[in-house]
């Protein structure tokens, strides 16, 4: 090496197959990278989540943080995250229901980001849960959705910074993954398959079935136990029912009379009285009247 010169290299890492790579399809690109709030000279590591713009050919990065450890709510706003996320002071956090902001980051340990909330997050987050950013604090409005990953390892630098994308992968490990994906972004994404532990389907490709809701098609568990009017969905020959219970009575119904409800109909038409008909026979043609009804009780 020649004297009075410095080289500041940075060695290629080696790169661990985050999923079939035979599987994968890029879009047709390139994409330019929006790189607010991201780090001149950091590494974006393959298969970020991107949100892209398939029109103006823009990617925006998809800023998700991965739990480390069990946080409890309440007084607590000390949440730790796994190591390499892109979170920034200032940025909003959310899991659709709640939401806090950061105030400071703290990456001397070597195991995890520690993360100071301007308040606490308003609900108990287990570990491995994916938390994106949000629009606001509340943290039910995700800043973007995912629908590509980034296809090979990019620098963040000044300037404008092009980027290729996957729009297809089958066989994703997410534990090999340096960047989570959360649920809301693999229910946009038809075309990723992310591989669950524990879960093979019989040609031996892994596949994780989401819960299904109102927004997202996807498996449900049986076993439900009857509480009041809420009935438990069961299955014969592959199909789902409820079966409410139902007693049929055979109700009957009778003409009321003087001592037992029931059915009455309408009385016959009977005159106003004007003063000058006689009083007994409109009284009488009343009185008959009511009877034939049923309303009052025969002679």
């Amino acid at each position: 090496m020649a004297a009075g010169f410095k080289y500041n290299i940075e060695p290629e890492p080696s790169v661990e197959e985050r999923y079939d790579v035979e599987t994968g399809r890029r879009r047709r690109g390139p994409y330019k990278l929006d790189t607010t709030n991201l780090v001149a000279g950091s590494f974006l590591p393959s298969f970020t989540p991107i949100a892209a713009d398939l029109v103006k050919k823009t990617a925006q990065v998809a800023i998700r943080v991965e739990v480390y450890e069990k946080f409890t709510t309440g007084s607590n706003t000390t949440l730790k995250i796994k190591k390499n996320s892109l979170a920034y002071v200032g940025m909003h956090l959310g899991n659709g229901a709640h939401g806090a902001t950061i105030n400071s980051i703290d990456k001397s340990d070597k195991a995890f980001d520690k993360l100071t909330l301007a308040a606490g997050f308003g609900d108990t987050l287990e570990a491995g849960a994916v938390l994106y950013e949000a629009t606001a604090v509340n943290g039910t409005t995700p800043k973007v959705i995912a629908n590509s990953a980034l296809y090979e390892r990019v620098q963040v630098e000044e300037g404008i910074v092009l980027v290729a994308l996957l729009m297809r992968a089958f066989e994703i490990e997410p534990t090999k993954l340096v960047m989570p994906f959360s649920d809301i972004d693999k229910a946009n994404m038809p075309h990723f398959q992310f591989n669950a532990a524990g879960v093979q389907s019989p040609s031996g490709v892994s596949y994780e079935l989401p819960e299904a809701s109102d927004s997202v098609m996807g498996g449900i568990q049986l076993g439900f136990t009857q509480s009041g009017k809420k009935y438990p969905v069961a299955l014969e020959g592959g199909k789902a029912y409820v079966e409410v219970p139902w007693t049929d009575n055979n109700t009957t119904y009778q003409a009321a009379n003087s001592s037992t409800l029931g059915l009455v109909k309408q009385g016959a038409k009977v005159d106003d009285a004007t003063g000058q008909e006689d009083a007994h026979t409109q009284l009488n043609a009343l009185l008959t009247s009511l009877r034939n009804a049923g309303i009052i009780a025969s002679k």
